[in-house]
């Protein structure tokens, strides 16, 4: 316990006014909480809304109010090419090139449908850029493509 002495006579000779209590104020009585509501105290209708409400909060999470987040989901994965020691440099212009070539050598061979020809088009999907595969595709299809396929 802390004991404040008094510094001078003054201090010693003050009186503390105590603060006048106030009469407690009436608890109001506790309420008794409502049973808790059960699946089985529920009917076939509600238990219906119930899962109709849950789903729709659910998707609404996850695609958006009005939807906007639900190309997330839709976009395909882009896969990148795996190691090829034919193409060891950082540089992977010649990897992309290469792969974009075998994939129309597979498809005329086999059909784009090939697991084989899929896998050379994912491929170069994840090696080229756009731009490089939009200018030759054009070329292919203006028939100026350098390659045999």
């Amino acid at each position: 316990m802390f004991f404040r002495f008094a510094r001078c006579e003054e201090e010693a000779n003050l009186k503390v006014e105590e603060a006048p209590v106030a009469a407690p104020e009436a608890v109001p009585e506790p309420v008794p909480a409502p049973a808790p509501v059960t699946l089985k105290s529920l009917s076939a209708d509600e238990i219906e809304s119930l899962k109709s409400e849950i789903i729709a909060e659910a998707v609404t999470k996850i695609a958006g109010e009005e939807g906007e987040k639900l190309a997330d989901f839709l976009e395909p994965e882009i896969i990148t090419a795996p190691y090829d020691p034919r193409f060891p440099n950082r540089n992977q212009a010649r990897h992309c090139f290469v792969r974009f070539n075998e994939f129309f050598k597979c498809a005329h061979e086999r059909g784009e449908e090939h697991a084989r020809c899929q896998f050379y088009k994912k491929a170069y999907l994840g090696l080229c850029p756009s731009e490089w595969i939009d200018a030759w595709t054009e070329l292919r299809e203006k028939a100026l493509w350098t390659g045999k396929y």
